[in-house]
């Protein structure tokens, strides 16, 4: 199986690889974009207020995306290069890390909803509505980051053995789960009562904990070419040596590919400025 594997990144045609590899990719990154857009449309139907508190995340949002995916495009081409190189051991290893590394982003990401998010919101406007409203958004969806981080190293994990498939269905499993309970926790359905804003943010969670689901449940049960094992596993961060510039590189270019949206909301700081940006949000 593995063998399998090898072989096609490494003997296909680079056409047909491109346009295999490819095509799952960009659905992918459409059903990414449906979360906001889902969100944005139920929330819509609240208030104009509730809008607002939700556009107001989308910054932080991005950020949340910017350093999953950046994360995950560095383990994605460590673990690719060391297949590549037959160090088996070692692309293991890396997808190992990338697990931990998810849930180190997730601690990052969950610190600054507890301790930030309502400053973060009053540096942009005093109505108390939007603050409320775009805190208890906000909070949920990065305290409970988990499912966005983790899914997110699974799914570049796979990609980098070359199946493409797999990750697109994580993507739209997390985004149709997100559809259809958008309106159940917005505007309430039986039992469960209306809960407006928080509503979206609890839709948008459940449906990227249930992709994580997915994910861990298929590269920990499926064959592939990296096996995630903890059993005999060691933290060795010299191995991820490789990781850090990709990883780099792929969060910048996600930060500057916001900039429209960060105009529209008029963040404070451009997303590459980190100082700036960390000194207005503390």
């Amino acid at each position: 199986m593995e063998q399998v594997q090898e072989n096609k990144m490494g003997t296909a045609p680079v056409l047909r690889l491109i346009i295999a590899m490819s095509l799952p990719a960009m659905f992918s990154m459409l059903i990414q974009a449906l979360y906001n857009i889902v969100d944005s449309y139920f929330v819509a139907q609240i208030s104009e207020s509730a809008l607002t508190a939700v556009s107001l995340a989308f910054p932080i949002q991005t950020l949340m995306i910017a350093v999953g995916v950046g994360t995950g495009v560095g383990i994605n081409s460590l673990v690719a290069r060391r297949l590549g190189e037959k160090r088996q051991a070692d692309a293991d290893c890396a997808a190992s890390h990338g697990l931990l590394l998810g849930v180190f982003n997730w601690i990052l990401f969950a610190l600054f909803g507890i301790f930030f998010t309502k400053m973060f919101f009053g540096a942009f406007t005093d109505i108390e509505e939007i603050i409320t409203m775009g805190t208890q958004y906000t909070s949920i969806v990065t305290i409970c980051s988990f499912g966005l981080m983790i899914e997110v190293n699974m799914e570049k994990t796979l990609q980098a053995t070359g199946n493409m498939i797999y990750p697109m269905a994580f993507q739209l499993v997390g985004a149709v789960t997100n559809i259809i309970l958008d309106p159940v926790f917005i505007f309430g359905f039986a039992f469960i009562p209306a809960m407006g804003v928080s509503g979206a943010a609890i839709a948008t969670v459940i449906g990227q904990i249930l992709a994580m689901l997915v994910s861990l449940f298929v590269i920990i049960f499926k064959d592939h070419a990296v096996n995630i094992n903890f059993r005999r596993f060691k933290p060795d961060w010299r191995n991820l040596c490789g990781w850090v510039p990709w990883n780099h590189h792929a969060s910048h270019w996600l930060c500057d590919g916001s900039g429209n949206e960060r105009d529209t909301v008029h963040l404070p700081a451009e997303c590459g400025d980190r100082r700036g940006l960390l000194w207005r949000l503390l």
